[in-house]
């Protein structure tokens, strides 16, 4: 009897625990959640992110730690409820010897933002820069070399013994193509499986093969010093293309008007010899820079089962109005389209760049900048004041087959760098 009285106090304690043990966890209350995975070191750049509500207010911030994810919650919020996102990328260089640090501030706000986004900070590069070098032989008169996508660092002539050497953009295989002895046709070499540098040695032009196929003419909507950037596409899924574009010219040089191109291939012959290195499918993206036709700047990116001759214009517009004050921005949208971005900037130190993305409506369209988290405010009172330059830029997007929510989430989910292309882009942007 006695041992019985002295175990019943501890089964007592024993249920209690075990209850307590077998009770299941009370699940929290869902709020509105978005994730973030940033592959970047913090030596590269630091990323910040805060969402905002309809009136601008300031609902959750973080600074996004590098190489990790995180997780943003707003508390007492909603999973139904949306926020503006605004995403910061902050970079520090110093010039070489000057002991001077520039910053340059990077925002982007995407307004009406669901729950639940995935956000991936990461650059998706998939082309590399050959260093190639050769020595042209076999030749009387050297007149015109051309590497596409290439900047020259030395070109071929007498008094270097038609030493060549040129940076190449490309994803594994490129070519050169030479015209010489007062030929009326040019004479081409391939080169496949480039690395960072690729010495070709001694080249006899004499053996290279001969174009006689007939150039394909490049049209652009009209006379502009056009920046452009044409690729035969190899293979998509492994972002294998085959530069065919014009050389790249350097900076503070001669910068060519035109409103067409010649694009040459490296083909023998189109009757006898039409094999290329590339599919029937052609990746082309242009750059019309403003100041020119009407002064918008015209931007595409496509697929083309064919260079295409012409590129179609705009059907849609965008006009100024009068802006309230250094956090607002108004334009009219003219037109269907599906993004409209804004942009204000702001030069010196630090350097500012805020891009807000949205939704377009007919007519017009304001937007508001929203609050500057305390956070960042206190480490940089430019932009808490909102202190820009005068100039707004705004750029109206249409896509052949993507919708807005499609866009956004192809943006902030950065999976894949042919995106645009794939959607089949085609911009306008104007500066008021």
């Amino acid at each position: 009897m006695n041992i019985l009285r002295a175990a019943l106090p501890a089964f007592a304690l024993f249920v209690l625990f075990s209850c307590d043990k077998a009770k299941t966890p009370v699940d929290p209350d869902p709020v509105f959640e978005i994730r973030v995975k940033n592959d970047h070191f913090e030596i590269q750049a630091k990323y910040a992110l805060f969402l905002s509500n309809a009136d601008g207010e300031t609902v959750a911030f973080r600074w996004l730690p590098s190489e990790d994810t995180a997780q943003i919650q707003v508390p007492g919020s909603n999973p139904n409820d949306r926020f503006d996102c605004t995403i910061l990328k902050l970079t520090t260089l110093e010039a070489p010897g000057s002991g001077v640090k520039d910053t340059t501030l990077a925002l982007t706000t995407y307004t009406n933002l669901s729950s639940g986004q995935q956000i991936n900070l990461r650059d998706l590069f998939f082309k590399q820069a050959t260093m190639l070098k050769f020595t042209l032989t076999g030749f009387t008169s050297l007149d015109s070399v051309v590497v596409s996508d290439a900047l020259t660092f030395s070109r071929p002539h007498a008094n270097n013994n038609y030493y060549g050497e040129y940076l190449v953009n490309n994803t594994g295989s490129f070519w050169m193509r030479v015209l010489v002895n007062g030929e009326p046709f040019w004479r081409f070499l391939i080169f496949n499986n480039a690395g960072e540098t690729l010495d070709a040695s001694t080249i006899n032009v004499m053996q290279l093969l001969n174009i006689f196929s007939p150039p394909r003419n490049l049209g652009f909507p009209f006379v502009s010093t056009w920046n452009y950037k044409l690729d035969g596409v190899m293979d998509t899924s492994n972002y294998k293309f085959f530069p065919l574009s014009d050389y790249i010219r350097a900076p503070g040089g001669t910068v060519p008007v035109y409103n067409s191109q010649q694009v040459f291939e490296p083909v023998n012959n189109d009757v006898f010899d039409p094999n290329r290195p590339y599919i029937d499918l052609f990746r082309l993206q242009t750059f019309g820079p403003a100041g020119v036709a009407d002064g918008y700047t015209y931007i595409s990116d496509n697929f083309y089962p064919a260079v295409p001759p012409s590129l179609s214009e705009p059907a849609f517009d965008l006009t100024s109005t009068i802006l309230a004050n250094n956090r607002s921005v108004a334009v009219t949208c003219i037109g269907d389209f599906d993004l409209l971005a804004f942009s204000r900037t702001r030069t010196g130190t630090p350097n500012i760049q805020w891009e807000v993305i949205t939704k377009p409506a007919n007519g017009i369209v304001l937007y508001t900048l929203p609050d500057v988290p305390n956070a960042l405010g206190d480490l940089y009172p430019s932009l808490k004041n909102y202190d820009f330059n005068t100039q707004v830029r705004a750029r109206a997007e249409k896509y052949e087959r993507l919708n807005y929510e499609e866009i956004v989430r192809k943006r902030l989910e950065n999976t894949d760098p042919l995106w645009q292309a794939r959607g089949g882009y085609l911009g306008r942007e104007e500066s008021f």
